[in-house]
């Protein structure tokens, strides 16, 4: 088993209980954390090599990152996370893609199938639509909101419930998934504080993110990972469980990556870690 970045802080394994909580993480993470529905028709950049230089990003794009969803010592899910570059109208733009699914275990009590999608201009790295597109249970969700910087607006639809809905954005305000993929340009520091402008559920919320300390993370794949210890503060459906609390622990190489999320509920603990990582590049996470 490999080891990075050793350090003396304490060692965080993968377990969890609750199985509702479970689905909601199924449901939420990964919905931030992330199929274009009515999207105009894609593209796929053909080589590699280019998609990472293009833009200048800080990540490779068509990197895949797989997690894994547990409760209690029970695999109950996966997630994946993706990105590749899209042609849209002409327009060569970002696509960000998480999608969550419940495995056997779930399936027969909650079936959850949800896909997140951001469409990115890579130029500002601010998303041009957002798309949630969830199955869960007996319930079905399927929402597109656009952003317009222009004008400061942001409109919101419900396909399935004829809803649609105008708000004000600010220069800075982004979704969910593109957020995290955004906050990945720099390096996090202990004891540091930042404040975000975040959309969820046709709002606009205001994010607190507080780096609290330095930990390693025990991943199967890659044994012990040095990470910083995230805990945001908000509360909106998508990312965070109402009445409860989320931790992250972000590794402290130049990917940054997610490496492990735990959901603190009233019912139960749920975590989701890190997998796999493929994709461009030949570092400790592509060639562990």
């Amino acid at each position: 088993m490999n080891t990075q970045n050793a350090t003396k802080g304490p060692i965080l394994e993968p377990r969890a209980i609750g199985l509702r909580a479970a689905s909601a993480l199924l449901r939420g993470l990964m919905a931030a954390l992330f199929v274009v529905i009515g999207a105009a028709a894609r593209v796929r950049s053909a080589a590699a090599d280019d998609s990472v230089e293009a833009g200048g990003l800080w990540f490779p794009v068509g990197e895949k990152i797989e997690y894994r969803i547990y409760w209690g010592v029970i695999g109950v899910g996966t997630a994946t996370v993706t990105t590749e570059w899209v042609d849209v109208q002409g327009r060569r733009v970002l696509l960000i893609r998480s999608r969550a699914v419940s495995n056997r275990v779930l399936e027969k009590l909650y079936p959850v199938n949800d896909v997140v999608e951001a469409m990115v201009d890579v130029e500002t790295f601010r998303p041009l639509v957002f798309v949630k597109n969830l199955r869960e249970g007996r319930h079905r969700y399927y929402e597109v909101t656009t952003f317009d910087y222009t004008k400061g607006k942001a409109r919101w639809c419900s396909v399935i419930k004829e809803q649609d809905k105008e708000f004000p954005i600010e220069q800075d305000s982004r979704d969910l998934l593109s957020f995290l993929y955004y906050m990945r340009a720099r390096p996090l520091a202990e004891g540091e504080e930042q404040r975000h402008r975040v959309m969820a559920d046709d709002k606009i919320y205001d994010l607190l993110v507080r780096v609290t300390a330095t930990e390693q993370v025990k991943l199967a794949r890659y044994g012990r990972v040095k990470c910083l210890k995230v805990e945001p503060e908000a509360a909106f459906q998508g990312l965070f469980v109402r009445k409860g609390k989320m931790t992250l622990w972000i590794s402290t190489d130049e990917r940054r990556l997610m490496t492990m999320a735990v959901v603190d509920t009233p019912f139960a603990n749920v975590k989701l870690a890190l997998d796999s990582v493929e994709g461009p590049g030949n570092d400790f996470w592509v060639a562990p």
